[in-house]
């Protein structure tokens, strides 16, 4: 069984669901790829096309965020202190406002993002799981094989 406790703030809730740094890289890469496929003709639709892409990435952090801000403000549990637990049966989410528990058969999809364990069962709120305090715990492989074994991972 493993529990934690969390009260959101707008700002942890953004950490958790913001792209990694290492699309950065990636973005910079296609990015001079596609420049250098506009010097030749044989690749300049194809650079064109990369170039589009790379700009709708760029845009598509501030539409996140604004999606972030609404989704945050308008689930008004996140704003209180939250427990999330597993156990061998269940998952669950108490808080002042909801009191949620569903069955593992239940979790639909899960995965980890920026050190968080996010799992999403059918019918109830995300379950929020910090990584390093399940692996310090000693339960982190034990709820993974959970997850895998019930849910589909999230990509």
């Amino acid at each position: 069984m493993f529990e934690h406790t969390i009260e959101f703030d707008e700002e942890t809730y953004r950490a958790i669901w913001q792209r990694n740094s290492t699309r950065w890289l990636r973005f910079a890469i296609a990015l001079v790829f596609g420049l250098f496929m506009l010097f030749w003709s044989y690749t300049l639709l194809l650079g064109v096309l990369v170039l589009i892409l790379c700009f709708i990435q760029l845009v598509s952090p501030r539409l996140l965020s604004k999606g972030l801000y609404y989704n945050f403000r308008d689930h008004k549990y996140l704003h209180d202190p939250m427990r999330y637990g597993v156990s061998g049966e269940h998952l669950w989410v108490q808080g002042r406002t909801i009191d949620a528990k569903a069955s593992w058969s239940l979790l639909a999809t899960w995965q980890i993002r920026n050190d968080w364990l996010i799992l999403s069962p059918s019918g109830m709120p995300k379950v929020y799981l910090p990584v390093a305090e399940m692996k310090n715990s000693g339960v982190y492989d034990q709820i993974m094989q959970l997850a895998k074994k019930n849910g589909k991972e999230f990509k």
